[in-house]
């Protein structure tokens, strides 16, 4: 069965708010949500939630039976809603939530897609070129019993290299990336992975920023909505999506629960400096931590969408640079043989 997309569950969820805001009862929102989602698995998803609480079953409780779907952060910002009798104002912080994740995970997608579709280009031009068009210019020219030149004899034997040892060479690219994939699934690869990943020149404050923009408007919404500050600090740490800075959080929440302050906890791990500690610092003073923690969201989203049109002004360009500057060398060394048939005829 498909997949709930993202896309499909922020519109149920506006969709969700604007009737929960109409003063209509739950239910009643649930089966009309139900008859008008399009998505068949996320309508069977609600169908299945609308069942539980026409039984009794709490709103929050049904949610967290589809965890495939709603998230505990999703899930627990509801029980607050519910608790505090702001269920409208609670979907709707899920909704601008979600909207933003969105954004984000739209953003980075496009800067990937123009790297990708070049190098797939470079990779069908050159086998064009390596398995079509050179081995009938070397077999021409055999028939003059002349040599090819040099630039077509390199790019020949490349070819030839390729084409004898494909299987070598995508079997050991496969088996590199299968056993970094397995690597990294594990606890302890994951853990190292994450911890390095920060520190690489370009990318690593893009994973960075990524990282902390989503775990801070996770912790804002789930404090907004009144959820107990350990329990927010938890499930705000499963949505870094980064071992190393989880348990960081997780070793800040423990911090906390001895004792210790919030600003204090934060300021005692390296990765959470400058506007980070400022605005926890002043939001715990003043009581408005929640805010606060939505305008550093917001300031490292701004950072995040800054660097990547940065580092996709800087790539893509070079990377046409480099797959042109190929594609011409390619073409040269093709067409090459063919300046010198009339030499060759003479």
């Amino acid at each position: 069965m498909a997949a709930v997309r993202s896309t499909h569950l922020l519109i149920f969820t506006q969709q969700f708010a604007s009737m929960i805001r109409s003063n209509l009862q739950l239910v009643d929102v649930l089966d009309n949500l139900a008859r008008e989602t399009p998505q068949v698995k996320l309508r069977e998803v609600v169908e299945a939630v609308s069942h539980g609480v026409k039984h009794g079953v709490d709103l929050g409780d049904a949610l967290a039976e589809h965890p495939n779907v709603f998230s505990d952060i999703y899930v627990n910002v509801i029980r607050a809603g519910m608790a505090s009798g702001r269920l409208g104002e609670s979907i709707a912080q899920i909704t601008n939530y979600l909207a933003v994740m969105d954004t984000v995970s739209r953003k980075v997608r496009g800067a990937l897609s123009y790297p990708v579709f070049m190098l797939v280009a470079f990779f069908l031009v050159f086998n064009g070129m390596v398995i079509f068009i050179l081995p009938r210019f070397a077999k021409m020219f055999s028939s003059f019993n002349r040599e090819l030149p040099v630039p077509t004899r390199i790019l020949l034997d490349i070819g030839d290299y390729w084409v004898s040892n494909w299987y070598l060479i995508v079997g050991g690219i496969v088996i590199g990336g299968f056993t970094f994939a397995a690597w990294i699934a594990s606890e302890d690869g994951r853990a190292v992975w994450d911890e390095h990943k920060l520190r690489l020149p370009l990318m690593g404050s893009i994973w960075r920023m990524g990282a902390l923009s989503r775990f801070l408007r996770t912790l804002a919404v789930q404090i907004k909505n009144e959820v107990p500050i350990l329990e927010a600090l938890v499930l705000s740490a499963e949505a870094s999506a980064n071992v190393f800075i989880r348990e960081t959080i997780y070793q800040i929440a423990e911090d906390v629960e001895h004792g210790a302050g919030l600003s204090n906890a934060f300021r005692e791990h390296d990765i959470f400096h400058g506007i980070v500690l400022q605005m926890i610092a002043a939001g715990e003073e003043a009581g408005t931590l929640d805010e606060l923690m939505l305008s550093s969201a917001d300031y490292f989203e701004r950072l995040l969408h800054d660097r990547l049109e940065t580092v996709t002004g800087l790539i893509n360009p070079l990377l046409t640079v480099f797959v042109g500057l190929a594609v011409a060398g390619m073409m040269v060394a093709s067409f090459l043989p063919v300046f010198q048939i009339g030499s060759v005829v003479s």
